[in-house]
């Protein structure tokens, strides 16, 4: 029974941790909304207008605030190949915008001014499997969108906390013609910005904000979250279910071994209940010895999972754009249910057992064999 306990929290461990995935996946690829949030225009114009630019800059927690141009690369996640954006900016805005997330370059150089090139950050050079002189975005580009009219390289690799990449604003001028211009803003303490985002145009109820729906939209981490997380409502659901099956599938044969291990051992509990032991304690005797087991097996379960996780991270899991958290709090409690049903499966069955039988009778059919 043990056995089958550690493969159980193994099995629903596992698929704890590669659902949840998907999920810290997204967040960390766009980690950059922690820093600073996009404001673009709706289909009617090619910029934000002016009187929605002025509604940020009046707020007194906004740093600065600036218009970017923008292109994209594929990228590949375990949902499959999804756009990541290059960012054009100002040469001062470039360099303000990677002194606030902590990013600084490590190998090659930055994009020169009009040129097709950009620089990219090491998770995303790794994910893309290319390095300084490589094709970034183009016209051939496989899956996703086409990034590009024109072939552009990587030109430099970028250290820091975040997922970014980064061209010029002359480059992306001059090519993406038809292509809308974004503002970014930032907020003088970054803990404020979830708090900025939220009065300029809330993730409910948009037009509750001091911003315009009708006029821009706002790219904020608070709507990345809730798109997130509504996508994986429905995978969470059958997640749920295939667990509480297992779990019920798991409880039953354990409760049907720990019969069979039990029935073995009615004679002792026959002799224990002769010289004086109460049906309670001899309950209490079952109890404890079975979620010492389960609790043993569950350990060994939940120890093999983060071997296994932690032993594929790398190798297995990151370059196919998953990242996970070999311990991840919420797929081990998510196992806990598996001792606690097993446990008291097997204790309901047997204690009402040991409250029927005649110890006396089974002593002396032991004694005449």
């Amino acid at each position: 029974m043990g056995f089958v306990i550690v493969l159980s929290v193994f099995l629903i461990a596992t698929i704890a941790t590669l659902a949840n995935s998907i999920d810290r996946t997204i967040l960390t690829i766009y980690g950059y909304t922690k820093y600073y949030t996009y404001v673009i225009p709706q289909r009617v114009t090619s910029r934000v207008p002016a009187d929605q630019k002025a509604i940020i800059r009046a707020d007194k927690r906004i740093d600065r605030v600036m218009e970017a141009s923008l292109f994209f690369t594929n990228i590949k996640t375990v949902i499959g190949s999804l756009p990541f954006v290059i960012l054009g900016l100002d040469p001062d805005n470039r360099a303000y915008i990677l002194e606030r997330i902590g990013t600084h370059i490590v190998q090659g150089r930055m994009p020169a001014e009009g040129m097709p090139e950009a620089a990219l950050s090491e998770p995303l050079a790794k994910n893309k499997h290319i390095k300084v002189g490589d094709i970034v975005a183009g016209p051939t580009d496989e899956g996703g969108i086409s990034g590009s009219p024109i072939a552009v390289r990587c030109v430099g690799i970028l250290k820091g906390p975040v997922w970014i990449a980064v061209s010029t604003k002359s480059f992306c001028d001059s090519v993406f013609l038809a292509a809308p211009r974004s503002t970014i803003y930032t907020a003088k303490s970054p803990s404020d910005l979830l708090a900025v985002n939220n009065d300029m145009m809330p993730e409910r109820n948009k037009s509750g904000g001091k911003l315009s729906p009708s006029k821009c939209q706002v790219l904020s981490r608070q709507n990345l979250i809730a798109q997130v997380r509504d996508s994986l409502s429905t995978l969470f659901l059958i997640m749920g279910v295939v667990n509480s099956t297992v779990i019920f599938v798991i409880a039953l044969m354990s409760g049907m071994l720990s019969n069979i291990y039990f029935t073995q051992r009615i004679g002792e509990f026959a002799v224990l209940a002769a010289i004086g032991y109460q049906r309670l304690q001899l309950i209490g005797r079952i109890l404890a010895e079975t979620l010492l087991l389960n609790a043993v097996g569950w350990a060994i379960g939940a120890v093999v999972t983060y071997i296994f996780l932690s032993t594929f991270r790398e190798s297995l899991f990151e370059p196919r754009g998953l990242f996970i958290d070999p311990l991840d709090r919420f797929a081990y409690v998510y196992t806990i249910p598996i001792p606690l049903v097993i446990t008291a499966f097997a204790v309901v069955t047997i204690g009402l057992r040991l409250m029927r039988f005649d110890p006396v009778t089974i002593i002396e059919r032991r004694e005449a064999v």
